[in-house]
């Protein structure tokens, strides 16, 4: 019992947020009935035929092109057979960005000061974006997670550590088999791993220590793409059939990078095709790039969506009024993202902060040239909060300096 107490006493911080979290994401999904709609639906009724030995989403152009798709609905499918309610799932989405919520405190608390993240993680407990994004069933929020513990291990890390490494690979496989984006924080990790070189760190374990993650990461993705093509419970494996698709919206001048219905009738399922059309659209309109760009970085990373959430309700104003509250969390943390780049201009950086910066340069590079939705800020949303843990850290350092400067009867220039 004394070192359940001790435990608890130590942890107290991490198990509040946690259960802060998790109260606020449980009263969001009881509250809000936000109907299973677009890709996520196929999704939901392809766990649904798993779970029923049925074979008709096989035959599927969706998941014959984009057999990436499959590690979700395998996932679903699991979690259904256990309960088969999606207010379970949703259930389940709670835990998981509630874990989230505690693994940002501790990045951000390895990254600035215990007292910055725990500011910067309350504040993010709330954001209306990722609390609403509970009552969807997307496939962002599980690897997400995967990728922060990941992360955090790499942080972490001791020096005699070797086996930690191919966990993050294990872990960074995991979350691209569940959504392939694990491609930018992989890269990163790659830069990442110069800049370490460059900045001579032990050259052997840095070189070491990719290896072992790239290793794991490939041998985890391919092996579970050739385990669920030799079991046919995905004829495609993971395998993406038309990897064009993305960057035939996000090229795509006259709607602004986003998806578009006429193109998804058209191309979506036809590689030829979208090879083809793309190749023209570029030699049209690349002269139009430099406004498209902008245009996509404002949709990416500073406008709220919050349709897929409370799309459903038919009080306008009340949603207007929701927007209004969740611009203004999406610009806290894209100011504060901004000004934690001080901290790297004045080098009183961490060695961490280089690869969270890393990973939000990458992102932002991606997303110029493949489809965009306000959406796909979540991930990006998250390694904000880190940074603006980093920014509010800087602060408050200066202020206390000041403080202690005036007490002394001195200024600081």
């Amino acid at each position: 019992m004394t070192k359940i107490k001790k435990w608890i006493s130590n942890h107290k911080i991490i198990i509040i947020l946690f259960l802060l979290s998790f109260i606020m994401r449980i009263g969001v999904i009881l509250l809000v009935d936000t109907p299973v709609i677009s890709d996520f639906k196929t999704m939901l009724d392809a766990s649904q035929e798993l779970i029923k030995n049925t074979t008709a989403y096989k035959s599927m152009p969706y998941f014959i092109t984009w057999g990436y798709q499959m590690g979700h609905v395998i996932y679903q499918a699991i979690l259904l057979s256990i309960i088969n309610s999606t207010t379970f799932l949703k259930v389940v989405n709670s835990i998981i960005t509630s874990l989230t919520v505690v693994i940002i405190y501790l990045i951000g608390k390895e990254l600035s000061n215990t007292k910055a993240a725990t500011i910067i993680t309350l504040i993010y407990s709330v954001f209306l974006f990722p609390l609403l994004l509970n009552t969807v069933l997307t496939n962002q929020l599980l690897p997400m997670l995967l990728i922060l513990i990941a992360i955090y291990l790499w942080i972490k890390q001791k020096k005699s550590t070797k086996h930690i490494p191919i966990i993050i690979g294990v872990l960074l496989g995991l979350s691209n088999i569940f959504r392939s984006e694990t491609i930018v924080i992989i890269i990163a990790f790659f830069l990442y791993s110069i800049f370490l070189i460059v900045k001579k760190e032990n050259k052997k374990k840095v070189i070491i220590s990719f290896l072992l993650i790239i290793t794991s990461y490939i041998a985890v993705t391919l092996g579970t793409s050739y385990l669920l093509k030799a079991t046919n419970i995905s004829p495609s494996g993971l395998e993406n059939k038309n990897p064009s698709w993305k960057f035939l919206e996000g090229l795509n001048v006259k709607t602004n990078g986003r998806y578009s219905e006429e193109d998804a009738r058209r191309y979506a399922y036809n590689k030829e095709k979208t090879d083809k059309v793309l190749k023209k659209r570029i030699k049209k309109d690349y002269q139009n790039y430099p406004v498209l760009f902008l245009k996509k970085i404002k949709i990416t990373w500073l406008n709220s969506d919050l349709s897929w959430s409370l799309g459903h309700l038919k009080n306008e104003e009340q949603i207007k009024y929701y927007e209004a509250i969740n611009q203004f969390f999406i610009y806290f943390f894209f100011i504060m993202t901004l000004l934690s780049s001080i901290t790297l201009f004045k080098k009183i950086y961490t060695h961490p902060q280089i690869l969270i910066t890393l990973i939000l340069c990458i992102y932002c590079g991606v997303y110029l040239f493949i489809e965009v939705m306000p959406r796909y800020a979540y991930s990006l949303q998250i390694f904000e909060a880190i940074l603006a843990s980093i920014t509010l850290g800087y602060i408050l350092d200066n202020k206390k300096e000041d403080k202690v400067g005036a007490k002394n009867g001195k200024t600081r220039k």
